[in-house]
């Protein structure tokens, strides 16, 4: 099963490719950044879960450590954190109540986290206090403009699980409710400015087409994905057809 989805996966990219060369996982633009943004000293990876980047991107946390960044993680699933491939410092910690003296860590990271957060301002301002000040800040999570975060809120959460579960082959068990309280670029920029951030840079993302590991609906999820895509560059329809948001905040 695990071999014929990898052979999906290469068939996937190879038509996503042949019409978008530019397009990019979501996932391949956070690490990019985080890349770039992090500084040396302590960063800590908010809500890190099983693992802090994507699997076919593990090999950048020896890049991150040779920039003298030292990771650490905190995720309130515990089982989650038992899990986890490499042997960082992690602990068992909610957004709203973080173990850490302020002014902790250089780079603070929340990576498809805040739209898990109902009541986001106090999670802001605990990720506020542990960054040094010029520290940064960086935040990937979902626009909750974009149709599937709709389709996601008027759907019930058993629903949500079995189709996520099924589209991208996780557990059910590490699929969690959404709330989208702050997922917009205006509402993120809003509450971090409230407790001290300034925005750096970033707004919406493109997505990559939905991969469907089906016969028949694989095609059908490149092609809607690649038009989505397109139209996406319209100034009307970005903000509804760009699944994602990547935003990098400093701390005043």
């Amino acid at each position: 099963m695990a071999s014929q989805r990898a052979r999906l996966w290469k068939r996937y990219w190879k038509a996503v490719h042949a019409v978008a060369p530019a397009a990019r996982s979501p996932e391949d633009v956070f690490t990019d950044w985080l890349l770039e943004a992090a500084r040396p000293g302590r960063w800590l990876d908010a809500g890190c879960g099983r693992r802090s980047l994507a699997d076919w991107r593990e090999s950048d946390m020896q890049t991150l450590e040779q920039k003298g960044v030292r990771p650490f993680g905190s995720d309130l699933d515990h089982a989650a954190l038992l899990d986890r491939p490499r042997s960082d410092r992690v602990c068992t910690a909610s957004l709203v109540a973080m173990p850490f003296r302020d002014a902790s860590f250089a780079t603070v990271s929340a990576n498809m986290v805040f739209e898990h957060l109902v009541d986001p301002a106090p999670s802001v301002a605990e990720i506020v206090r542990i960054t040094e000040p010029g520290g940064r800040i960086l935040v990937h999570t979902v626009n909750r403009r974009h149709y599937l975060a709709l389709l996601a809120r008027v759907t019930p959460f058993r629903f949500h699980r079995w189709i996520v579960s099924r589209v991208e082959g996780r557990a059910e068990k590490d699929v969690y409710p959404t709330a989208y309280q702050i997922n917009t670029a205006r509402t993120l920029e809003r509450g971090f400015a409230a407790c001290g951030a300034r925005r750096i840079r970033g707004g919406t993302l493109d997505g990559i087409p939905l991969f469907l590991p089906y016969p028949g609906l694989f095609w059908i999820g490149i092609a809607f994905g690649l038009i989505e895509r397109a139209l996406a560059k319209l100034p009307l329809l970005c903000e509804v057809l760009r699944p994602n948001l990547l935003m990098e905040f400093e701390r005043r």
